[in-house]
């Protein structure tokens, strides 16, 4: 059998009666006009013969890939893969691919997965990194590739950021208001210093009412439901148990949550819990959480808008970073503490 040969754009032009260049034309949109008719001709000549246009040879001559990278810790967490849908949805509305890549919040392979998006000549780049600082930035820098950085404040870098501070004034405006004094703060490890801001708001709050802040009532560990587990379990042994719970996150907050009812107690009847990000995992729980609302589809929609303005201009805009909003959503995990 004899093989079968790739069909070209010389044989579009020669299945449509016109020349290469005039397919050239009508593939990318110009930079010459063509006829509506001899338009509908190359378009059905292509259809016929199905050919496929060499996208390599088209992003060299128009030095663009039509991609972009999107780089986040992982997809395990509800909320990463909400920004991730949420920005592919605008990338793709324009034209352009994502490549999306998970990096463990491991340094080393946010290296790596740095250097494979630049060897891919990737347009534009969208990073949640891990912790300061990012040597691997330099390498999208190097290569003036465009970049947009989540979760973290850089100068000279497109960022979007949210309102940390005021996500944890919120929570312990909540508590506090509620009657609770026996505040409970569980912090993630390996935060930006954006990421603390949480805390620093908590303790604001505290401070503001006169409460003394308790060392023993703080604790940061890892990432997951686990972490949260262990936390409360080291908690709930303490002579004076907190009454409440603020968790940096909403996976923290259901570890926390199951460790309550394994140690026979109920949420919030003998522990109040408040996550933060309000992801979609909290609509199969009972209590269902009180959070802070991360507004996530909205960072991976400014996130994709950002980008896309940064590739598609022909001189680099000034570096802005924006801060999103957020709000205490309140529900059935919180309540006054048992003895009021």
């Amino acid at each position: 059998m004899a093989e079968r040969k790739p069909v070209t754009s010389r044989d579009v032009a020669k299945h449509a009666g016109v020349s290469v260049a005039t397919v050239s034309y009508v593939i990318n949109d110009g930079p010459r006009p063509v006829s509506p008719e001899t338009r509908a001709k190359v378009e059905e000549a292509i259809e016929e013969l199905g050919y496929f246009p060499n996208e390599l040879a088209r992003s060299l001559t128009r030095r663009q890939t039509a991609t972009i990278g999107l780089m986040v810790p992982n997809l395990k967490n509800p909320v990463y893969a909400e920004i991730a849908e949420s920005f592919e949805s605008v990338c793709t509305a324009s034209g352009y691919t994502v490549m999306l890549t998970g990096t463990d919040r491991d340094p080393a392979k946010e290296h790596k997965l740095a250097e494979t998006l630049r060897s891919k000549q990737v347009d534009g780049v969208v990073i949640l990194p891990s912790e300061e600082p990012f040597p691997f930035l330099q390498l999208f820098q190097q290569a003036n590739i465009p970049m947009v950085v989540l979760e973290h404040d850089l100068a000279d870098t497109h960022c979007i950021v949210i309102d940390d501070r005021q996500g944890g004034r919120l929570a312990m405006q909540h508590l506090l208001s509620l009657g609770h004094r026996r505040i409970a703060l569980l912090q993630r490890e390996t935060l930006s210093p954006h990421g603390h801001l949480r805390g620093v708001g908590c303790r604001e709050v505290l401070e503001e009412a006169g409460i003394p802040f308790d060392p023993d009532l703080v604790i940061v560990g890892k990432a997951g439901q686990a972490a949260g587990y262990a936390a409360m379990q080291q908690w709930l042994t303490l002579p004076d148990p907190p009454t409440a719970v603020f968790a940096h996150n909403d996976m923290l907050a259901v570890g926390a949550m199951r460790a309550v009812f394994d140690a026979g107690l109920m949420v919030p009847a003998d522990v109040s819990v408040v996550g933060h990000d309000d992801t979609t995992i909290i609509d199969y729980l009972n209590p269902r959480l009180t959070t802070v609302k991360f507004p996530v589809v909205e960072m991976g929609r400014r996130a994709g808008q950002m980008i896309l303005e940064s590739v598609q201009q022909t001189e680099s805009l000034p570096a802005q970073t924006v801060t999103l909003p957020v709000e205490l959503v309140i529900r059935a995990s919180t309540a006054p503490p048992p003895t009021c």
